[in-house]
């Protein structure tokens, strides 16, 4: 039951040429190129059933000789793809059941009316070329994948590459991955062959994802700590990436720059320091943050004004247009071989994990909880009379404290220092959101000034907004005593 490791990427075929001649490729490669023909049909029920256990069962016929794969679904993250496998060669090309012996999977394969059910869904037909490389110490094994999907009378043309870890150090597949990319516009696959032959048989709506917890123990060494984290922070932007670009979800945008930002304060909590990684997440930051500050424009802010429908309406369209401007050159970026870049280089720093300086993860937490705390309440002092720009960066501070917590609390075990802990949380958020809501007054009054300058027709929306604006600043700056207080009270634990 090994635990197939890849990096899927994306190829233009006029690109395969590029590929074949890389000097990566010539540099590393331990034996002959092979290409071969590979057809592979995959197998499950009209209602899915092995999908909805997510597990999948392919046939494959390959140099004259049929081979059988179950595979369990695992997760992908920057285009690396985690799951178990299980294959075994088959003397014919249906499934043959007797090979189906893991523990795990006998209560599923052992029902006979499943097995009945059981038929041909979809097919693939590939033709495959594969290199072994032997990449400072790690054996991977390049496959160029050029073919179709069959689903019924249905073709899909399907050309990716897959970098796969047969030994050795996970950080080399994003090292040669970046060496292929510098040269070759390659993107990230973060969808399987299978994953695309089920998209025939059912609509995968997607919806927002959040953040989740890390899963750190306080049995982590600090590198295993940085790796959680970053993986996850690394999910996070991902799977809003596809929602962010579609302008009638404005979740996803929202989302994708609150993963930025942890991904920021994770980098800091463990002190990396690369400009060349700083340059081009403050790159995606401002290619989020003008989609977003017109989808609470659009959304929030002029459906409160109190104007006559006709004006709010042509209010409305003048933000609709920029709106849709802000999302193209977003939909732009996020193609980009930059973005791909991006990407990869932050997988291969999180796979690559931290040197050990003999220090404890304990150590570290101690340490950035600390000094963050300590910023945030110097920056805090007289708050209320701080002006809009340092109040914002009082607010940043207490979001990088708040993430940092989150991503740290789980290192002090026991239910005294978890209870302190959600009471800290509870008034960082509150905090974060007074704030935030001052923060969103200053951005909005920025963007509608500066748009009525050159459209006439968000005149009037300009001149109730600042009225509006006087109103709910005064009352957000009323409630920051109280929140501050409640924050400055709340007992830390390090």
């Amino acid at each position: 039951m090994p635990n197939e490791i890849e990096l899927k990427l994306r190829i233009a075929k006029a690109d395969i040429p590029r590929l074949r001649r890389h000097a990566s490729i010539r540099k590393h490669i331990a034996e002959k190129a092979i290409t071969r023909r590979l057809v592979s049909t995959y197998y499950d029920t009209d209602d899915l059933q092995l999908f909805d256990q997510r597990v999948s069962l392919r046939v494959r016929r390959m140099s004259g000789g049929w081979f059988q794969a179950v595979k369990a679904a695992g997760h992908s993250l920057a285009g690396l793809h985690q799951r178990l496998e299980w294959e075994d060669i088959i003397s014919r090309g249906e499934p043959d059941y007797t090979k189906i012996t893991d523990p795990s999977l006998i209560p599923i394969f052992d029902q006979p009316a499943l097995r009945q059910a059981l038929r041909p869904i979809f097919t693939t037909d590939m033709r495959r070329t594969e290199w072994q490389l032997n990449y400072h110490g790690s054996h991977i094994e390049l496959s160029l994948d050029d073919g179709l999907l069959i689903v019924g009378d249905k073709q899909q043309p399907l050309i990716e590459i897959e970098l796969e870890l047969k030994q050795g150090n996970i950080a080399h597949l994003f090292a040669l991955a970046l060496e292929l990319q510098a040269d070759i516009p390659l993107s990230i696959e973060n969808v399987s062959k299978a994953q695309r032959g089920y998209a025939y048989y059912r609509d995968f709506t997607q919806a927002a994802s959040k953040a989740k917890p890390a899963g750190l123990t306080s049995a982590d060494s600090p590198s295993e700590a940085f790796e959680k984290i970053g993986w996850e922070c690394l999910r996070h932007l991902q799977s809003n990436q596809a929602i962010a670009i579609q302008a009638d979800d404005t979740e996803g945008v929202h989302q994708m720059r609150i993963a930025l930002r942890r991904l920021k304060a994770a980098l800091k909590t463990f002190a990396i320091q690369d400009d060349a990684i700083k340059e081009e997440l403050s790159w995606l930051s401002d290619l989020l943050s003008k989609p977003r500050d017109l989808d609470v424009l659009l959304y929030e802010t002029l459906p409160s004004l109190k104007l006559p429908a006709d004006q709010i309406g042509q209010a409305q369209s003048h933000v609709e247009r920029a709106k849709k401007r802000a999302y193209s050159k977003l939909r732009n970026g996020l193609k980009q071989a930059r973005y791909q870049r991006l990407l990869l280089t932050l997988g291969h720093l999180f796979a690559s994990g931290l040197q050990d300086n003999g220090s404890t993860l304990q150590k570290i937490t101690d340490k950035q909880l600390r000094r963050t705390h300590s910023k945030l309440l110097k920056r805090g002092k007289r708050l209320t009379k701080l002006p809009a720009e340092k109040r914002h960066q009082v607010r940043i501070q207490a979001r990088r404290l708040r993430y940092t917590l989150e991503f740290l609390s789980p290192v002090y075990p026991g239910k005294k220092t978890a209870t302190q802990a959600e009471k800290l949380l509870s008034a960082l958020r509150d905090a974060q959101t007074r704030l935030g809501s001052l923060n969103d007054i200053a951005v909005t009054s920025r963007t509608l000034a500066q748009m009525s300058k050159r459209t006439p027709g968000l005149q009037p929306a300009w001149l109730a907004w600042q009225q509006a604006a006087a109103k709910l600043e005064k009352r957000q700056r009323a409630a920051l005593p109280a929140s501050w207080k409640i924050l400055l009270q709340a007992k830390t634990f390090w």
